[in-house]
């Protein structure tokens, strides 16, 4: 799932600076469950909107924004959506892009797109991946290193780890004692001993 956060309401009014009508677009899947673009928070942007002077014409929730085809289906015979200046946009990055490719409008993207994330429960996410296209999850049973470890150390562990925990955090657990241990557990110690994962090329890692 991709997790989102809000945007300050202040950037938010500044980049709506220009538009009266406005159209908001949310998305029903990783926004929508993870409290940025349910319905609450649609109700609480077209408000502050409207305080503002804005003109809110309407809004709709596709089921999943970052998929052109619900994005053509949905909105491009929805005249409120014709006819606004700009939409405002409750989704990731890819639903955004989605929506102004489908449609030509003037998007106003008001979430940031932050990582994707694991759900252990309603407001609490892991960030177990980064989508860095080199995933090494078959060298290492399943444990992220790049994302689970705080140096994103692909070879580990540093030596800095206390008790299992990380030395930057003693809350988290160290990423390559997990994986120490669930590769012990299934008889691969040779393989941690011995296998060296070649570093990514790439200059967030």
């Amino acid at each position: 799932m991709i997790i989102t956060s809000k945007k300050p309401l202040d950037e938010i009014l500044k980049s709506v600076s220009g538009v009266n009508t406005l159209f908001i677009v949310s998305c029903g899947s990783c926004a929508a469950k993870c409290g940025t673009g349910d319905q609450k928070a649609v109700a609480e942007l077209k408000e502050f909107l409207e305080q503002n002077g804005k003109t809110v014409l309407g809004n709709t929730e596709l089921e999943s924004a970052c998929d052109m085809r619900l994005a053509k289906k949905d909105l491009l015979k929805n005249e409120s959506f014709q006819k606004a200046d700009a939409i405002v946009m409750l989704s990731c990055g890819a639903g955004s892009q989605s929506v102004e490719k489908v449609s030509g409008k003037i998007i106003i993207s008001v979430l940031n797109s932050e990582y994707v994330g694991s759900t252990e429960r309603i407001g609490i996410y892991k960030k177990f991946c980064g989508i860095c296209g080199e995933c090494v999850l078959i060298e290492t049973e399943g444990i992220c290193p790049r994302t689970r470890c705080a140096k994103s150390l692909v070879n580990g562990p540093c030596g800095g780890f206390v008790n299992g925990k990380c030395e930057t955090d003693q809350t988290k657990d160290c990423a390559w004692v997990l994986i120490y241990e669930k590769l012990k557990k299934n008889g691969k110690t040779e393989k941690f001993l011995k296998q060296y994962i070649q570093p990514k090329q790439n200059k967030d890692y």
